[in-house]
């Protein structure tokens, strides 16, 4: 859509002394230039529709040419193969041609101007989006910092990284307290999250899963057929051959004749390609007690954790866990089977408390005890009902 017209300029020539007038017209826009002007080849006007933006303007000037005062508009394509070359175009004889000149000139100008302020105007956008992106670039790395130094570096804890993007980490770490703490920083949207298992809750770490291989194997045969060429051949050691070698019998029985015998056996080819695959699955399962749950629960940590456990949580190792609940298990069941009599409890039942009596009142009778003794203990025996 064009713009409000400001100005109109109209010129005639001839394009040879015998031909007749054309007319040239300069439509001058707020944007831009259109109308129908010539462009002089080999001596020659040509006529040349036209709709031209002030910023491809590159020159305005006055000459002449056959004698004719022409309006010279120098100019480049827009937008085509030939848009770094400069063309020129005329407009012969037109009535007020100092005043379009000067009238384009301001416009070019004006155009020109307003074209470098939109640029600044651009430019300074740029340079303020890029002050605040630089300015919370700093932020989150701030964020990151103090989240990071707060868990891991001002404590000196060992932590095992399982991500680091730039301002994303994620990590487990051990604190001082042996907890096993699970930690993630996304400095991008400054947000952070810390949970942990206490130490007194772990129960045990261990390696599970395995690493396979698999393969795809590929294959093709061909087969070219061979010949025999008959002699005097032992049909018995041609049969025995044929038993003991399958498909080779025919060549292994003539071997066993008395004139030699010719064979061509097939020729065969296989070809196999094959390709190994690696499933690796791994992983080291962590069990704990779940405090939401009220029951052991099992976590699936990747399998490089296991050396960074053991180093910093050998106690929670399987095996030592498992030796350690072994001897307490014994321990108890010992401490069971030992108990004294004054460690006789309410809850033990009417007939282990009349064992007791019976064996108290036997070692009386055989004089293991005195009478004080067996009256003391009789009485303790009883005070504890």
């Amino acid at each position: 859509m064009l713009s409000r017209t400001i100005a109109k300029f109209v010129g005639e020539y001839k394009a040879n002394i015998l031909g007749k007038k054309n007319i040239v017209s300069l439509y001058i826009y707020e944007n831009t230039i259109s109308g129908t002007g010539v462009s002089y080849f080999e001596g020659k006007f040509i006529e040349k529709y036209f709709d031209i933006e002030y910023q491809n303007i590159k020159s305005i000037e006055e000459t002449t040419i056959q004698g004719n005062l022409c309006l010279c508009i120098n100019y480049s394509e827009k937008d085509t193969l030939f848009k770094d070359a400069i063309f020129s175009l005329y407009f012969p004889n037109v009535e007020g041609i100092g005043e379009a000149k000067r009238i384009l000139q301001d416009l070019q100008k004006k155009d020109e101007e307003e074209r470098i302020a939109k640029y600044k105007e651009e430019y300074a956008r740029k340079e303020q989006k890029l002050l605040e992106q630089k300015k919370r670039k700093e932020e989150c790395q701030q964020y990151f910092s103090d989240c990071y130094n707060f868990h891991i570096a001002n404590e000196s804890n060992p932590y095992f990284e399982l991500q680091n993007n730039d301002l994303q980490f994620t990590c487990i770490y051990i604190d001082k307290q042996k907890n096993l703490n699970f930690l993630k920083i996304d400095g991008y949207s400054k947000e952070e999250s810390n949970a942990y298992i206490s130490f007194d809750k772990i129960h045990y770490y261990e390696k599970a899963g395995n690493v396979y291989y698999t393969s795809d194997i590929n294959g093709n045969y061909s087969n070219y057929g061979g010949s025999f060429t008959s002699a005097t051949i032992s049909k018995g050691a041609t049969a025995l051959g044929g038993l003991l070698f399958g498909t080779m019998g025919l060549a292994a029985g003539a071997l066993l004749t008395h004139v030699p015998s010719k064979v061509e056996m097939p020729t065969s080819t296989f070809n196999i390609s094959s390709e190994v695959h690696k499933i690796d699955d791994r992983s080291v399962v962590l069990n704990y007690y779940s405090d939401a749950k009220q029951q052991y629960m099992d976590m699936e940590l990747p399998a490089d954790i296991y050396n960074f456990l053991q180093t910093h949580l050998p106690e929670k190792k399987y095996g030592i866990v498992v030796e350690i609940e072994k001897k307490n298990a014994v321990k108890n069941i010992t401490s069971i089977e030992g108990k004294s009599v004054e460690k006789i409890t309410q809850n033990d039942d009417m007939s282990a408390f009349e064992n007791k009596i019976k064996k108290l009142k036997m070692m009386y009778d055989n004089g293991i005890l005195t009478e004080e003794e067996f009256i003391a203990e009789k009485k303790r025996i009883l005070s504890e009902i």
